[in-house]
């Protein structure tokens, strides 16, 4: 009988073109740097500060360890620099909307339901990288922003990334469940399918692009369509 369902965002609950999403967010992003010094060198911390924060296992948060490393690169007051973020997410960020083609799964809103109905902890969890303000505005994009979720994964709040297990451990440890009770939903057999070292449940959505086939060690447990979690999750939760 399982407790909580664990949601993946991109690719599960959301569709767009990743190669534009990767795209038009850089250059978006490249865009605004200019305003405030040298775009490629500020550029080029951001991308070492993402790798560091990727990296992480803990103690710090993903968002210390991101600030702490970007902070130093670029030699600019942290507060001036999470005000260009947040404007940047608030103002630029959801024009990506229509360039990436964000579409919703049509069935990702009728699932959400299904489990809050069936009483379930229901978790964003999307990839730690990204701050609150940006996961949101995706979940708009994925027409699933209304829904008073038990937690939302973001860099703020997490101490680890996806594929490491700590990430998964954070999760259920902040839910309060335990993972045989846990069902992970995504499209990505390495970085989703990795919950199942904890002993997650893993269900490997194939409605969209599936995700690192030739790197993944994990085998999911269940293969199927987001449309079919609406008969599987009433039996599981039995």
């Amino acid at each position: 009988m399982i407790k909580a369902i664990l949601f993946d965002l991109d690719g599960t609950l959301l569709y767009s073109d990743l190669e534009l999403f990767t795209k038009h967010y850089f250059s978006m992003l490249r865009e605004e740097f200019k305003k405030i010094g040298d775009a490629d060198s500020l550029f080029k911390s951001l991308n070492i500060a993402v790798a560091k924060m990727m990296q992480n296992k803990g103690p710090k948060s993903n968002n210390d360890v991101f600030w702490e490393e970007f902070e130093k690169l670029v030699n600019k007051d942290r507060n001036i620099m999470e005000d260009f973020f947040n404007n940047f997410y608030m103002e630029k960020f959801p024009k990506l909307k229509d360039m990436v083609k964000a579409r919703p799964n049509p069935y990702a809103k009728e699932v959400i339901e299904k489990a809050f109905d069936l009483g379930l902890k229901v978790v964003i969890a999307t990839n730690a990288v990204f701050p609150l303000i940006a996961i949101r505005e995706r979940l708009r994009w994925a027409e699933i922003d209304n829904f008073n979720y038990d937690l939302i994964t973001s860099m703020e709040i997490m101490h680890a990334c996806k594929p490491f297990p700590e990430y998964y451990k954070e999760i259920l440890e902040k839910i309060g469940e335990k993972p045989e009770k846990t069902i992970m939903v995504g499209n990505d057999l390495q970085e989703d399918l990795s919950a199942n070292f904890l002993g997650i449940i893993t269900f490997l959505t194939k409605d969209g692009q599936i995700l690192n086939e030739d790197k993944s060690k994990y085998t999911p447990d269940i293969i199927g369509k987001m449309e079919d979690l609406l008969d599987i999750l009433p039996l599981l939760s039995k």
